[in-house]
């Protein structure tokens, strides 16, 4: 397994476009500094945060999906993948390496992003940049990013059905994306529907209060996501031919 892990690291540092996805990670908190140094000096604290969370709602997934089919596309047109398709290994242990290195790049990535947002909450909003204020922030965008890897997931099992083709895993990152960035705009008569959807909770476990029935619909509609997709993953990449 630790081999493993040590070739997708090699992979993924190899990979433009897990590089290209991180700048434009840690870019959508710089922009939204500097738009509010330059263009728009009147918004407050709360509004500029709120910006933030939806840039990063619509930009993330599509990020994301973009790096991990990258990564594997590369694997089938480079014919690298028949090395383990032929190769006495676990097949399971190969998936589970790609996935965990492909979790570690987004950790990564965020963490610099969330670096970036502190510094220019303590920058752009010297009063209220307490305790609480960044405690509740930072817990919202944390939460946020990590729902979304995890509603991402499924894109991963797209990501070996279609095997060196690129469209069916680009078009369900953009709709999950979508689907994501319209979670923030759903009415409240539409919540509970929108929280059995697991892109759509992504967003709409950021706007209720974590101890409501909504939020742990989210939850599970969430997780199921993520479960379903990574299993499904194992399981085609298992059974899967030269």
């Amino acid at each position: 397994m630790h081999n493993a892990v040590c070739s997708e690291i090699i992979k993924f540092r190899r990979n433009k476009m897990a590089w290209l996805g991180t700048l434009i990670i840690i870019t959508i908190p710089l922009f939204m500094i500097w738009n509010r140094l330059v263009i728009d000096q009147q918004r407050k604290y709360m509004e500029w945060l709120m910006s933030v969370l939806m840039l990063n709602t619509l930009v993330l997934p599509i990020v994301n999906g973009f790096v991990i089919t990258s990564n594997m596309q590369r694997e089938y047109q480079d014919r690298t993948i028949r090395n383990i398709l032929t190769a006495p290994v676990s097949r399971e242990k190969f998936m589970a390496a790609k996935f965990a290195v492909w979790l570690l790049w987004y950790l990564i990535s965020i963490c610099l992003s969330e670096m970036i947002v502190t510094a220019g909450c303590y920058t752009l909003f010297p009063v209220e940049f307490t305790t609480g204020n960044m405690r509740y922030a930072l817990f919202l965008i944390i939460q946020n990013n990590f729902f979304s890897f995890i509603a991402g997931i499924p894109i991963l099992w797209i990501c070996v059905k279609q095997q060196a083709l690129f469209y069916p895993s680009m078009l369900a990152t953009l709709g999950s994306a979508v689907l994501q960035a319209a979670g923030l705009q759903v009415s409240e008569e539409l919540i509970l529907p929108a929280s059995v959807c697991p892109w759509t909770a992504v967003s709409i476990s950021g706007l209720v209060e974590v101890d409501t029935f909504y939020y742990w619909i989210c939850l599970v509609s969430i997780f199921l996501c993520g479960l379903v997709g990574f299993m499904g993953t194992i399981i085609s990449f298992g059974n899967q031919d030269q």
